[in-house]
């Protein structure tokens, strides 16, 4: 593991959301450092996509009507899918957290 992606990882885990710039802008990295830092990180196990994480924990606590047609207005749980682009979050791995979590 590189020095920007041990770096990556104790950042993020300081807080629950970051931009991208804002991570590069903290760990003084470009976009290619962080491209790369990401795709080694989600290669080892220590991120994850989103799409990744939704389908190994389901959404709980909807109706079987909630979200028909994409209206979650009900019950207001399965929102995401159709208020967000997910397509670019990652999510920290427990296995990044058991690891790194002593260290912050």
């Amino acid at each position: 593991m590189t020095d920007i992606e041990i770096k990556l990882i104790k950042f993020l885990l300081t807080s629950s959301v970051y931009s991208d710039n804002a991570v590069m802008k903290n760990l003084g990295i470009n976009e290619e450092e962080l491209a790369k830092a990401y795709e080694s990180l989600e290669k080892n196990g220590y991120l994850e996509s989103y799409s990744e994480y939704e389908a190994r924990n389901p959404k709980t606590g909807c109706s079987s009507n909630c979200c028909s047609g994409g209206d979650c207005s009900s019950c207001n749980k399965c929102s995401m899918d159709n208020t967000f682009d997910t397509s670019k979050v990652k999510v920290i791995t427990v296995k990044a957290i058991l690891e790194f979590e002593t260290e912050i």
